[in-house]
């Protein structure tokens, strides 16, 4: 098993990273915290956010990349209601 592997299944096995993908909301010192994880494992992500309208909701989507075709993604509400990152059954 490669470096990287060995990393982000020790990282993705984290009580933090389990809060993430289990919770539905999240404290922005977490997500800080995650993101320093990924950081220092060098493991690739991507975070977007989007403040919110009168219409949406102002979430964060966090992207983690494992390898060409395989992502994980999680959007972190940071208010009750849809935001741009939902997905929408139309």
């Amino acid at each position: 098993m490669s470096l990287f592997n060995r990393d982000l299944e020790k990282i993705l096995g984290t009580q933090l990273f389990c809060l993430l993908f289990s919770s539905d909301s999240l404290k922005i010192a977490e997500l800080n915290l995650i993101t320093n994880l990924l950081i220092k494992a060098k493991i690739p992500f991507d975070t977007t956010y989007s403040p919110g309208t009168r219409r949406e909701a102002a979430a964060i989507e966090l992207t983690i990349y494992i390898n060409p075709s395989t992502t994980l993604s999680r959007v972190i509400s940071l208010q009750a209601g849809g935001s741009i990152f939902s997905v929408s059954d139309t």
